[in-house]
């Protein structure tokens, strides 16, 4: 039920924001998320939350429908007390003007807290998300998340999550 409540709370959030007046193109990004922790274990529900900053800065890109790779920065708890802490690079790959297919790859460091143990203290995320961008450049939508060691440590379990994200437009960090 409390799930419930904050993902309403947080919903009703992200459509103030995305109502906010439309800004200059290209612009740093804070993300926002929160969902179900581990979803291979729906008995024991546990609440995800993260935040993540991407930088506009990229390489390889084009102008149209590929934005290049660039780095980014994140922070992943759970109601169970786990953190983790990881920087990679992501890609925007868009469809039309207002839908993104985002991939983000990383490395970072990972406590368990009262959760899962996931074999180590080296974990590599990746993620795949599906953003609407609004014309402010809020963006709005479904990220599904992995947390795994690729077999570096002696086991090797993962987390799997879905999680609703909003991002939202700021100023040049770097």
């Amino acid at each position: 039920m409390l799930f419930l409540r904050c993902a309403t709370q947080l919903g009703a959030l992200f459509v103030v924001l995305a109502a906010l007046p439309a800004a200059a193109a290209h612009r740093d990004l804070i993300m926002v998320s929160i969902g179900h922790s581990d979803i291979e274990d729906f008995d024991e529900p546990t609440v995800e939350a993260s935040i993540e900053y991407t930088s506009r800065k990229t390489v390889w890109g084009n102008a149209t429908w590929f934005s290049g790779f660039g780095p980014m920065l994140g922070l992943t708890m759970t109601g169970k007390g786990a953190f983790f802490a990881y920087g990679g690079l992501y890609g925007d790959f868009f469809i039309g003007d207002s839908l993104v297919i985002r991939p983000e790859v990383g490395l970072g460091a990972f406590t368990p807290g009262n959760g899962k143990d996931l074999g180590g203290t080296f974990e590599i995320h990746d993620s795949l998300s599906m953003v609407y961008v609004f014309d402010n450049e809020a963006r709005f939508g479904v990220t599904y998340s992995h947390i795994s060691n690729a077999g570096v440590h002696a086991s090797n379990p993962a987390v799997d999550s879905v999680l609703l994200t909003y991002a939202f437009p700021i100023g040049p960090v770097f």
